[in-house]
Order: structure tokens, then C-alpha cells, then sequence
């Protein structure tokens, strides 16, 4: 395939299905092991989930930092003829994500305790937390690499392998949460397991394409080491702000909910951040799915494709938007049901939490594609100032404000409303660029 040539329709619908699913089958691994959880441990198993994922947040960030940052100047690179500067970014991007995950990870071991007290943990939630967390903490590196190479994979015209990877993976990953859940009765650790073995899996598969003869991914000695390094930084920094912006906003929730709402409040959440998580990632493979194109004809100067891949991928994410908000809006109590062996007090609270927080799928879409399209187009700063008010300003002061005056209803309305802020700046950016 021809990024600067072939037609722009089918590229682009070729990616899509490759990175939609992609996105959609690394979610279900959060999404199975929150229903495997809360079938099996209840509310409580539920509500320590809402507490782990921010660790997910925090392996998306580095992911994407490292990844997405790398990969987009690799593209633009090669795209420009020098294949040497494309593989000199792939370089760096390995030893920052190396020395990063090492560092946090170290971190993670020694403060565990105070970590997970900060994201929302008490004394009664904290033996079911650490019993799924001991394994994130054991096998961290596995679930940051996965993501990282993906991005690179794609590039380097891939995409239907990483597909692959990803879909064995997860029903590796789902055949494990049945079997170690339920017929061996482990609950949260057993639910753990089996997202390591899945994650191993998806690994696995995705290394090949390093003995593949279309791979053209190699490790060589970079240029200028800092210099590069600082590149792939500041064009990855847009996208991962929003993850890292995920973990702070979800340290926020958690302990607004703890204060003006009650543990079953946090269940709820439980279910709908990784109903999130899920839908997110979707979004995120809309952006993914552009990234390669845009960036491929940025750096040729073919601006008028562009236009294209931006207006198929914005309809897009509007559509799939509305989806989202539909469901949640109709079927609040099924899909509670769903997740927990639910109580009546969940069961009462499920709707207006539903239905409130819903409300944020259809602006959502359109900043998470907007940032994606401005850093393949080497618009960083446009790209960073989208990133920081959705993924922590706006959304942080609006969850802090909103509960002085609505009480807990102010938490479910605080994301919608600064997602519909957000929006409205992201398409003002996206016209500036245009003109």
C-alpha cells in the first residue's frame, strides 16, 4: 500500500478496521475482567477496580508518550526519504521508554501502599485491590510494550498484525478470566493472571514482524540521542496527556465520590469507567487510524488528502459519539446488571449516574481525533493546549466546583461539561489550521 498515492477512501477505511478493533479487543480486557470481578466479588470488587485503573492510565501514557511520538516522526521521516532519521527515532523511542518504565516501576514496588491509598483505596477495599495488583506490579514492562510497538508496527505497514496480536490476546485473556475466576474460584487474582497471560500472548504475536522481510524497523546508533529524544517527546506529549490527565482525573473522581456519595456510588463508577475506557479507546483508534496517513502526507505535502482522511475520521467519531450516548442513556440497569451482582442500592443509583455521565460520548470524539490530527500535522502546541484542558484543567476544576452547588450530581455532569468546552476549542483550532 501507497500512503501518498492510494486512494484516500479505502486507505483510511483499511486502517480503520484495523485500529478500531485493535482499541476494541485491548479494552475488553479491562471490560471481562471488571464483569469477571464483579460477578464474583460484588460491589466491593467492583469499587477496588475503579481504584486500579488508573494503573491502566498510567501504562497508556507511556505508551503513547514514547510510542505515538516516536512513530509520527518516524512516518514523517521516511515519508522525506531518510530512512536512517526514521529508524534513529525508533531508536530512541526504545531506550526513553526503557529508562522510564524501569524508573517507574522501581517506584511502584517500593510505594504501592501509599499509591493506592492516593487513587482512592481504604482499608476495606485495599485486600482486593493488592490481590489483582501484585500482578500489574510483577509484570508492568509487559503491559507497557504492547502498545508502544503497535504504534510502530502500523507504520511500518502493518496493521493487520497488530489486529491479530490483539485479538488472540484478548481471548486468550477472556478464556482466563472464566477459567480462573469461576471453575478454580480465584476472584480479582485470577482475573490478574489472566490479563498477564493475555498480554504475554499479544506480545508474542506482535514480535514477529521483527523476522518478517517487510519489516523495516531497526535499532541504530541516533544522530543526536537528547535531541531526539525531546522530539518524539514533545509530539507524544499531546496524546499521553490525556491518559495521564485519565489518572488524575480518575484520583479526583474517586475521592469526590468518597465524599459526597457512598461506596455503591463508586461501584457504579466502576462499571462505567470501563465502559470509558472502552469507548475511549475506540476514539483513539480513529485518531490511531489517521495518524500514519496524515503524518505519511504531511511530510510529502499532500495537504488536500489531508482534508479527507480528517472529514471521513470527524463523521466518524461523531457517529460512533451518539452510539455510545445512546446506550447509556437507554439501558443504564442491563448493563449494571451486567457487570455486578448487583444490590438494590446499586441498582437504584445506576440510572441518573448512567444517563448523567453518558451525556459526555458525543463531544468526547471530537477532541480525542482533534489532537491526533494536529500532532501528524506538527501542530504541537495547538495539540498540547487541547490535551491539558481536556485531560486536566477543565475536567479537574469543573469535578472540584460543580459538587459544592448539584452535591454528588455535580461529580456524573462534570465531564460532559468541560467535554463540550473542549470541543468547541479543539473544532476553532482545527479551522485556524485550515485557513
Amino acid at each position: 500500500m501507497n500512503f501518498l498515492t492510494d486512494n484516500t477512501k479505502k486507505l483510511y477505511f483499511k486502517f480503520l478496521s484495523a485500529s478500531v478493533f485493535s482499541a476494541l479487543v485491548v479494552s475488553v480486557y479491562a471490560f471481562v475482567d471488571t464483569i469477571a470481578v464483579g460477578q464474583s466479588a460484588g460491589p466491593l470488587g467492583t469499587a477496588a477496580m475503579a481504584v486500579i485503573t488508573p494503573l491502566y492510565g498510567i501504562f497508556s501514557f507511556f505508551s503513547i508518550l514514547c510510542g505515538i511520538g516516536g512513530s509520527v516522526q518516524m512516518s514523517k521521516a521516511k515519508a522525506e526519504g531518510n530512512e536512517e532519521k526514521g529508524n534513529a527515532y525508533f531508536t530512541s523511542a526504545v531506550i526513553i521508554m526503557s529508562v522510564i518504565t524501569t524508573i517507574f516501576w522501581i517506584l511502584l514496588f517500593l510505594f504501592h501502599n501509599q499509591i493506592f491509598r492516593f487513587l482512592g483505596a481504604n482499608a476495606e477495599l485495599m485486600p482486593n485491590v493488592m490481590a489483582y495488583a501484585k500482578w500489574l506490579m510483577m509484570f508492568f514492562p509487559l503491559f507497557v510494550t504492547p502498545a508502544f510497538l503497535s504504534a510502530f508496527i502500523r507504520n511500518d505497514g502493518a496493521p493487520n498484525l497488530v489486529m491479530t496480536a490483539v485479538i488472540l490476546g484478548g481471548c486468550a485473556n477472556i478464556f482466563g478470566d472464566w477459567f480462573f475466576v469461576f471453575p478454580l474460584g480465584m476472584g480479582m487474582e485470577g482475573a490478574a493472571i489472566a490479563t498477564v497471560i493475555g498480554i504475554i500472548v499479544q506480545l508474542a504475536v506482535m514480535c514477529t514482524h521483527f523476522f518478517s522481510r517487510k519489516c523495516r524497523l531497526k535499532l541504530v546508533k541516533p544522530f543526536v540521542l537528547f535531541k531526539g529524544i525531546g522530539n518524539l517527546v514533545k509530539v507524544g506529549f499531546g496524546s499521553g496527556i490525556i491518559e495521564l490527565g485519565t489518572v488524575m482525573i480518575a484520583v479526583l473522581m474517586n475521592n469526590q465520590i468518597m465524599k459526597y456519595g457512598t461506596t455503591t456510588e463508586l461501584a457504579v463508577y466502576g462499571v462505567i469507567v470501563t465502559i470509558f475506557q472502552l469507548f475511549s479507546c475506540i476514539f483513539s483508534g480513529v485518531g490511531q487510524t489517521i495518524q500514519p496517513l496524515v503524518s505519511s502526507n504531511y511530510g510529502a505535502g499532500n495537504y488536500e488528502r489531508n482534508k479527507h482522511f480528517l472529514r471521513m475520521s470527524m463523521v466518524t467519531v461523531v457517529l460512533f459519539g451518539v452510539l455510545f450516548t445512546a446506550i447509556g442513556e437507554l439501558l443504564p440497569v442491563q448493563i449494571t446488571k451486567l457487570f455486578i451482582d448487583a444490590t438494590p442500592e446499586v441498582i437504584q443509583a445506576a440510572p441518573t449516574i448512567f444517563r448523567l455521565f453518558f451525556l459526555l460520548f458525543i463531544p468526547s470524539g471530537i477532541s480525542v481525533l482533534s489532537i491526533y490530527y494536529l500532532q501528524s500535522t506538527m501542530q504541537h502546541k495547538m495539540a498540547m493546549v487541547i490535551s491539558v484542558l481536556k485531560g486536566i484543567v477543565l475536567s479537574g476544576l469543573l469535578i472540584l466546583i460543580l459538587p459544592i452547588f448539584f452535591d454528588i450530581n455535580g461529580v456524573w455532569i462534570a465531564m460532559p461539561c468541560s467535554e463540550v468546552l473542549v470541543a468547541i476549542i479543539s473544532m476553532h483550532f482545527i479551522r485556524q489550521q485550515e485557513l
